[in-house]
């Protein structure tokens, strides 16, 4: 049957029926709009109508199927996302691993390093007149000798942590020539030297100081990480809450929006019963108008909000729109709260924040690293006079066999050799070693600021965060109260406007005032929250600063810190 222009829109105005019936709409399509639709499709062939009339019919079913409600997110899945998924906390375990492998470079030193050479060589030396008399005497008539010298050389070298040095060697020769000696000469020679510092260089504490300063520095790093993990979880709840406080907003918003509408339908009521000026509509479509809008920009916030939200549980690109709408309530302010805060003195805060801050620790670290450095420094002002001692012996064979080379070592043995010596080295100038001593007490002074800088800072953190948690819980308390007195206010006004004693621009503003102070009460959850986030980080109470595997805990943002001879209790 051929479909005509008619048949098609009716085909559309049953299926905008059935859509607006099921409530997949959320827009009235206005008369304007779908006569606009029917003209368009006057337009088209009727192939291409049929077409336009399915699309229009099913587009909306389409964009239903394809979205889908990413489940509720808790507290504890955004921080366990963050401890899993954080890209700034694999580049800190990344620095840690470097730390590591400089602590293990700077052990290289103290290794037995083990050399080992053998070799073989031909020497042709030609004889004078004399010489080749000399040989012609012993029966060989040359005018050469050719000597083949065959080489084991085995050697160790060890230098212990309090600077004395201890180097074996053995040192193997079988020679031959084809005048002296045709049988061959094994030689073999074992020697032990022993150099011992007496001034520069003597002690675990100069020697060793290098590898003793890379393992503080490990151990800073491993507190640079848990500093950094404590800073991603706090932004990650404070992201969290920012999240909760933009879905409350929106419901805020679409409430209000909700009112509105009530409104309009309200007055149009009223203009048709003829109880109120026709004029009045105007003032409620604006009224739902600015509500809608509010509505739409509240929706973005959540959407930014989640974003950010998902940015710090270090989600991945293609999983960020996923993120779901976070499911858990904001902290309570009850009178526990302010009561642990009045019991706590600022002093008491700060030195438990001394105590766990892994920034401050980590400071102090390397503090202690480069006093470390220190101690080689001022020995290096000092003369190098060792002692060498040196002991060994020597032994031979004769024959051209294998096990006439490898049986020297214990044939015949003459000794023990003995050697001492004393070696004396002093640059007068010496500018190098005082240059290098003025270098690491000027970094030991750095160190020592940094720490100083450190702990002001966090006193001043300290001081703010416990501030602004007591001033965010009151203030808590008091726009509660605002909202519960503009609804009773609100409530009031509507009763007047019902028995026509009242305005309805009254009835507006006062519902204005009544979600402003919602919005207000939202915002102060969100920076009751956020207070209370920021007062654990500020204490360093929100993970163990020394743990290499760390876990959190929900409930840290949720209450504040509690003593630090309470919080050891088991």
């Amino acid at each position: 049957m051929p479909l005509n222009f008619r048949s098609v829109s009716t085909v559309i105005k049953k299926c905008l029926g059935r859509s607006q019936r099921a409530g997949g709409r959320q827009e009235t399509l206005r008369s304007e709009g779908e006569n606009h639709s029917m003209r368009i499709l006057e337009c088209l062939p009727r192939p291409f109508a049929l077409g336009a009339a399915l699309l229009f019919c099913c587009g909306p079913a389409f964009g239903q199927s394809a979205a889908s409600t990413p489940p509720p997110l808790g507290l504890i899945e955004a921080l366990q996302s963050t401890l899993a998924n954080q890209p700034a906390l694999r580049i800190q375990q990344q620095q840690v691993v470097s730390s590591k492998a400089l602590h293990r470079q700077a052990s290289g030193p103290f290794d037995t390093v083990i050399t080992s050479t053998l070799s073989q060589t031909r020497t042709n030396n030609p004889l004078t007149v004399f010489d080749q008399e000399q040989a012609a005497l012993l029966g060989i008539v040359t005018n050469n000798q050719a000597v083949n010298l065959t080489t084991l050389d085995v050697g160790a070298s060890k230098e212990y942590r309090d600077g004395i040095t201890v180097s074996p060697n053995l040192y193997n020769t079988r020679t031959t020539d084809n005048i002296y000696d045709l049988g061959g000469v094994n030689l073999t020679t074992l020697a032990i030297e022993v150099n011992i510092p007496l001034l520069r260089g003597r002690g675990r504490s100069v020697v060793a100081a290098q590898e003793a300063a890379a393992g503080i520095e490990v151990d800073a790093t491993l507190l640079d990480l848990n500093q950094t993990i404590s800073a991603l979880l706090t932004n990650t709840a404070s992201s969290y809450w920012n999240a909760v406080g933009a879905a409350q907003n929106l419901k805020v918003a679409q409430d209000s929006e909700n009112r509105g509408k009530v409104y309009v339908d309200n007055v149009q009521t009223l203009i048709n019963a003829g109880r109120v000026p026709e004029a009045e509509i105007h003032q409620v479509n604006a009224n739902l108008a600015t509500r809608s809008a509010a509505r739409i920009a509240a929706e973005q916030n959540l959407l930014a909000a989640r974003q950010q939200l998902a940015l710090a549980m270090g989600i991945s690109t293609d999983q960020m729109a996923g993120v779901g709408i976070p499911s858990e309530d904001f902290p309570r302010d009850d009178a526990q709260v302010l009561a642990a805060l009045n019991s706590r003195s600022i002093d008491d805060f700060y030195n438990s924040a001394l105590e766990n801050r892994a920034d401050y620790l980590a400071s102090k670290k390397r503090e202690a690293e480069e006093k470390t450095l220190v101690v080689p420094a001022r020995n290096g002002l000092l003369p190098q006079l060792s002692l060498n001692l040196s002991t060994g012996y020597s032994s031979l064979d004769e024959g051209t066999g294998v096990g006439n080379f490898f049986s020297a070592p214990g044939r015949a043995p003459r000794g023990p050799d003995l050697g001492v010596g004393v070696t004396y080295q002093f640059p007068p100038s010496n500018n190098a070693a005082y240059g290098a001593l003025m270098l690491a007490q000027s970094n030991v002074r750095q160190a020592e600021l940094h720490t100083l800088q450190t702990s002001e800072s966090i006193m001043a953190a300290v001081v703010t965060a416990v501030g602004g948690v007591r001033n965010a819980a009151l203030q808590l308390q008091r726009t509660r109260d605002a909202v519960t007195a503009s609804q009773a206010a609100l409530d009031g006004e509507r009763e007047k406007y019902r028995l026509g004693v009242g305005q309805l621009v009254d009835v507006l503003t006062i519902e204005d005032r009544l979600t402003v102070a919602q919005q207000t009460y939202v915002n102060a959850q969100i920076g009751y929250a956020l207070a209370l986030a920021q007062l654990r980080f500020a204490t360093g109470s929100i993970i163990a600063p020394d743990q290499t595997v760390q876990s959190v805990d929900r409930d840290v943002f949720f209450t504040v810190p509690a003593p630090a001879a309470a919080a050891k209790k088991p």
